[in-house]
C-alpha cells in the first residue's frame, strides 16, 4: 500500500507534498490548530480539497466519541461492520475489557470508555491506512498500554496515521514522525527542537520522566 500526497493545499500552509511507501506507525504533530485533523479528515473523504492529488486505498478514521448516538450500545454499532469485522470487535472487545460495559448505553459512557469503544471499532475494519486523532487522552495508563501494542501490530500489516498531544508517545511508539508547520511537512528527527517549535517543551519533559517511571508497564521501551 501506498500514500501519497501532491501539492495538497490547507489553509496557511505552504503546498503539502509527502509519501509513505511501507507499512508502519507513522506520528503526525503540530500545534493546535495548525491543521492535522484537517488533513486527516482529507485523507479519509470527511473533507473535500480544492487542489493537489492524493493516492491512497480504503481509509479507517477514528470517529469523534460525541458523534455517537447515546440511546445505542456497543453491539448496535457491531451489527453495521461485516461479519469478519463483528468478530474482531467482539475480540478486540474481550482484549481490552471493553465487554463488560456490553449492556450499557453509549449515553452511560465515561470518556475513556468511549474512547476504547471507537478504537475498537476503528481497529475492526478492514482498511489500508488506519488513522488515529487524539483520541486517547481518556484512557488509563493500563489500557493505553494494551492499545499501543496491538496499533504495533495492526502497523505491521498497514499504514498507521497517529497524532497526539502527548509527544513522548509519538517518539516512543512510532516509527517516524512528522511535523506540520506553515512550511509544510518535515521529517523529525530531533523530538526537542520539534517540541520547541510547537510550545510543548514543559510539557514533553514530564511526559519523557512519566514514561521512564512506567517503562515496565508500556513494555520494552528502555531509555
Amino acid at each position: 500500500m501506498i500514500l501519497k500526497i501532491k501539492n495538497l493545499k490547507i489553509p496557511d500552509i505552504a503546498p503539502l507534498n509527502f509519501e509513505i511507501s511501507e507499512n508502519g506507525l507513522y506520528g503526525l504533530i503540530g500545534r493546535n490548530g495548525i491543521g492535522k485533523s484537517t488533513l486527516f479528515g482529507i485523507l479519509s473523504g470527511e473533507i473535500g480539497f480544492s487542489q493537489g492529488e492524493i493516492e491512497n486505498g480504503r481509509v479507517a478514521y477514528l470517529p469523534d466519541v460525541e458523534s455517537f448516538e447515546e440511546s445505542l450500545k456497543m453491539h448496535d454499532y457491531f451489527k453495521i461492520l461485516k461479519n469478519s469485522e463483528q468478530d474482531r470487535a467482539r475480540e478486540l472487545s474481550l482484549t481490552f475489557g471493553a465487554d463488560k460495559f456490553a449492556k450499557k448505553r453509549i449515553g452511560q459512557f465515561s470518556l475513556g470508555m468511549k474512547e476504547l469503544f471507537a478504537t475498537i471499532l476503528s481497529f475492526s475494519i478492514d482498511c489500508d491506512i488506519l488513522i488515529i486523532d487524539e483520541l486517547f487522552s481518556g484512557l488509563d495508563v493500563s489500557k493505553k498500554a494494551l492499545v499501543y501494542e496491538e496499533v504495533k501490530k495492526i502497523a505491521q500489516e498497514k499504514i498507521v496515521l497517529l497524532t497526539s498531544h502527548n509527544l513522548k508517545e509519538i517518539e516512543h511508539f512510532c516509527d517516524q514522525a512528522y511535523l506540520l508547520s506553515e512550511k509544510g511537512l518535515t521529517l523529525v528527527t530531533n523530538f526537542d527542537e520539534a517540541a520547541k517549535e510547537i510550545g510543548y517543551m514543559d510539557v514533553f519533559f514530564s511526559e519523557r520522566e512519566l514514561m521512564r517511571k512506567n517503562t515496565t508497564l508500556f513494555g520494552l521501551y528502555i531509555f
